[in-house]
Order: C-alpha cells, then sequence, then structure tokens
C-alpha cells in the first residue's frame, strides 16, 4: 500500500456500516487470493489454518477465505491481525484494511 494511502486511511475510523456491508461480502477463493498475494495456494491454505482468515465447511470442501484477514496477513501487521482474530474490528489498526476494502 502506498504511503500516502495508508496515511489517509489511518485517519479513517472504521465505520459500522460499512464494516457489515463488507462483511455480507463473499468470501473468495484459494485461487484468487493467492493471486492476491502473489503467493501459491498452499501458503494461503497455510496461512488459513494458522491465522484464521479462511474456513473450510468440511474436510474435502474448498477453502474459503476472508479478503479483510487476507489483507492484513499479506501487509505483516501484528496489532491488526490480533484485533482480527479477536473480532475488534473497530480497533484503529483494522480501520486501513476495512477501509481499503469497502472502495
Amino acid at each position: 500500500m502506498l504511503e500516502s494511502t495508508k496515511n489517509a486511511a489511518c485517519t479513517q475510523a472504521a465505520n459500522p456500516q460499512k464494516v457489515q456491508k463488507l462483511f455480507s461480502r463473499e468470501t473468495i477463493s484459494v485461487s484468487i487470493a493467492a493471486k492476491r498475494a502473489r503467493k501459491t495456494p498452499e501458503t494461503v491454505i497455510n496461512w488459513c489454518k494458522k491465522y484464521g482468515i479462511g474456513k473450510q465447511l468440511s474436510h474435502r470442501s474448498p477453502w474459503r477465505v476472508d479478503p479483510l484477514g487476507l489483507a492484513i496477513v499479506i501487509n505483516g501487521d501484528p496489532d491488526a491481525l490480533e484485533a482480527y482474530q479477536r473480532g475488534d474490528l473497530e480497533h484503529p489498526a483494522v480501520g486501513p484494511f476495512v477501509a481499503a476494502l469497502s472502495r
């Protein structure tokens, strides 16, 4: 993320209505997530397991990835990741990611 975009996004608080809209959207496939992250699908699946950014409905069903969690992991922001894992989407560290995805 460009520094100026990141700074502008940091000033925006997470709007609960935007957060709700964001999470009413569908999850993305592992292949799309891998393309966004510029990583292999295996890496994305490992992130789903390690960081809780995805889900698998049954043992043989495909993984589905949360775009917000993916963005946080890609950017390597430990404060945002911790808040995301707690479900605290109004945490200031999560705000820039919510703002970027809600555009």
